[in-house]
């Protein structure tokens, strides 16, 4: 359903303003402005919302920035380890920031390099921001397992056992 909203005059530019420097849609300030009004939000969980998608929109795009420099997928630090070795030779004895990485020439590797450690802290801010967020919310656990029965714990103990035919394994 879209209605027309009017705005004041000094308004609209303060908005527009707030929306650009926060990269947030207009339409969901003005929505969850009016339920904020009617009394169904929270300011402060609003603002963590809003820092919560600036931050997934920045990490998706320095993700397209290294899949485009490394044509790649994940960057987890076992793959930047792998990445900065040269295959068939031990680098070990080096220190991580004198490893070579063949795909990329220096510029390269040290945007690489400021790349992965931009997005492990944006993985440290969703967690806290997330964190904030699910306050309210238990731990998911899961439920134990129902115990067997006596016959079905023996049955399936002489299915396992090596006078079956099966192999014990040491």
């Amino acid at each position: 359903m879209h209605r027309t909203v009017y705005f004041w005059c000094d308004l609209y530019p303060l908005l527009m303003r707030f929306c650009r420097e926060h990269n947030v849609p207009i339409n969901k300030i003005v929505n969850l402005a009016v339920q904020s009004f009617l009394g169904g939000c929270d300011v402060v969980e609003l603002r963590l919302q809003a820092r919560l998608d600036c931050l997934l929109r920045e990490e998706a795009r320095l993700r397209r920035v290294c899949n485009a420099m490394l044509r790649s997928g994940s960057y987890l630090p076992g793959y930047v380890r792998r990445v900065l070795r040269e295959p068939g030779r031990s680098l070990g004895h080096l220190p991580d920031a004198q490893r070579p990485l063949k795909a990329l020439n220096p510029r390269e590797e040290r945007v690489f390099r400021r790349i992965v450690a931009r997005r492990e802290q944006i993985a440290r801010e969703i967690a806290e921001l997330s964190e904030q967020l699910l306050r309210d919310v238990k731990p998911f656990r899961l439920k134990p397992e129902p115990r067997r029965s006596r016959s079905r714990r023996r049955l399936c103990d002489k299915r396992n056992s090596p006078e079956m035919g099966e192999e014990v394994k040491s």
